[in-house]
């Protein structure tokens, strides 16, 4: 695998440029904005995008669960009434 252009820093979700890439990995790594420096701390571009789509699909189906339970919840005290 060639070299990215550039990292993210999964600490702060920054880009990174200051890093070392040798046989496909992360040898070295240091983000200016937080000063992570775990190089399991870090992802490239590609694997981060689609972490995120994956995370926001999470918080979509939490919100509607929470948006059902809430309904429920209401229609609950309604019927008691």
């Amino acid at each position: 695998m060639a070299r990215p252009e550039y990292l993210i820093c999964l600490e702060c979700e920054s880009e990174v440029d200051d890093f070392t890439w040798r046989d496909g990995e992360i040898r070295r790594a240091v983000c200016e904005v937080c000063g992570n420096s775990d190089p399991d701390a870090f992802a490239l571009p590609e694997d981060f995008d689609q972490d995120f789509e994956e995370d926001e699909e999470d918080e979509e189906e939490d919100e509607e669960e929470e948006y059902l339970e809430d309904l429920d919840d209401y229609e609950d005290e309604e019927e008691e009434e």
